[in-house]
């Protein structure tokens, strides 16, 4: 018996009007409210078809205008287009396994981080699962995306659109100037650095998981300062976690190319 799947071919030639709105909807979802110009070329459109569609989908309800500017935003309408799709535990269930295998290779624990806000917070982990110590109550746990090694990967290789929207909440300029100073400091040694000095005082390096080249989540090691230091961890075990994180955002790749969550499923 033939178990492979057979190819479906669309009986009709994809309509045109219908992916450029999808394109355009997914770049006002992407961020705060923009002007038409920067999302006619995000959406790679021109002008005068981006202002056409905007305000089809604004008629639609999925987009809603600043009110006394030409800027459009999301609408909430927005959230009931993935109603039944629960991110955060799919992205869990693809990286559990990689996890595990990651725990075999090095004798740390690590965690998934995604970024929430102004915060990277734990999705999942396998400290659980180590014999060490280290905050096994992680539900929940998160940690201030300017001062964490897995902020510092997010913020060194996210889109940088985004990585300007976050940092425009820094007011202090000084502050401003040490966040870029460290984003410099993580592109060029290939992973973040967790200050251990920070309340709980543990330590920490992180790398991103790439998706198009961007960042969708980080990996990190977390470590006893008392035990170790960053770049002790990082030469014992910075390869197996850009393995790890490597493998994650190909999976997650293959699974957005295929055009859904069944995709990551096993």
């Amino acid at each position: 018996m033939n178990t492979r799947r057979s190819v479906t071919r669309p009986a009709f030639e994809p309509v045109r009007a219908v992916l450029r709105s999808l394109d355009l909807l997914a770049a006002v979802n992407r961020g705060q409210a923009r002007s038409i110009a920067e999302l006619a070329q995000e959406a790679k459109l021109p002008r005068a078809t981006a202002i056409r569609l905007l305000e089809t989908l604004e008629g639609a309800g999925y987009v809603a205008r600043v009110p006394g500017s030409a800027r459009y935003g999301a609408s909430p309408r927005v959230t009931a287009l993935s109603a039944g799709f629960d991110y955060n535990a799919w992205l869990t269930a693809i990286a559990q396994p990689r996890l595990r295998r990651l725990m075999r290779r090095i004798r740390w624990p690590s965690d998934l981080m995604v970024r929430s806000a102004e915060n990277m917070f734990v999705l999942t982990s396998n400290r659980d699962s180590s014999g060490l110590n280290i905050n096994t109550r992680y539900d929940g746990m998160t940690s201030s995306i300017f001062r964490s090694a897995s902020g510092s990967a997010y913020l060194a290789w996210c889109d940088a659109d985004e990585r300007e929207r976050i940092l425009r909440q820094l007011a202090d300029p000084a502050e401003r100037a040490a966040v870029d100073a460290e984003i410099e400091r993580t592109q060029e040694r290939g992973y973040g650095v967790r200050d251990a000095t920070i309340a709980p005082g543990v330590g920490a390096i992180a790398v991103p998981v790439l998706v198009g080249g961007r960042a969708m989540a980080c990996l990190n090691v977390v470590f006893l300062p008392k035990m170790s230091t960053p770049e002790a961890i990082a030469r014992e075990c910075l390869s197996a976690l850009r393995t790890a994180a490597q493998n994650l955002g190909r999976e997650m790749q293959r699974g957005l190319e295929a055009g859904g969550p069944q995709a990551f499923s096993r």
